[in-house]
Order: structure tokens, then sequence, then C-alpha cells
């Protein structure tokens, strides 16, 4: 698998984790609805600095985080809910 799928494969999970759309992170961001698409289909071979740091900020997770190919987003699911529990306090 490539960079660009790993990216790709990472913001499709991440997005499910956090409960977005594709939508939903290009209104969060200045990165265009197209220009996601572009990024979720594992075939674009060009991003933005910004974009990515826009983009991870939204999904609430770090930018290298989406280009490893071992992140188990999983855990960071449980994770957001465990905070999102404990700021409920």
């Amino acid at each position: 698998m490539n960079l660009s799928e790993i990216f790709a494969r990472n913001v499709k999970l991440r997005l499910t984790a956090v409960n977005l759309t594709k939508t939903d992170l290009a209104n969060m961001t200045n990165v265009s609805r197209n220009t996601i698409t572009n990024l979720t289909s594992g075939k674009s071979k060009m991003a933005r600095f910004e974009s990515i740091d826009e983009i991870a900020k939204a999904l609430k997770c770090e930018p290298q985080q989406l280009f490893d190919e071992n992140t188990n987003w999983t855990i960071y699911k449980w994770a957001n809910k465990y905070q999102r529990g404990r700021n409920n306090d």
C-alpha cells in the first residue's frame, strides 16, 4: 500500500470513528469537498501541508497518524468517547 492509499484509508476510518462525513470535514476546514474526495480516493499524489494539518485537527488526531499504516483507530474511538464523558463531569 502506498502513502496516498494509507492516508486515504486512515482519513476514512477516522471520519467513521468521529462520526463525520466528507462534507462535514470540508465544512470544518478550508479544504474543499472535491479535494477531500480526491485525497480519500487514494489516487491523489499531492496534498498541501496546511490541508493535512487542518484535516488532522478536525479529525482530532495528529497529522502523522494519518500516514501511519499501523494506527489503531479503535483505541482512538474509545478515547474520544471517554474524553467526552469526562468533560461532562
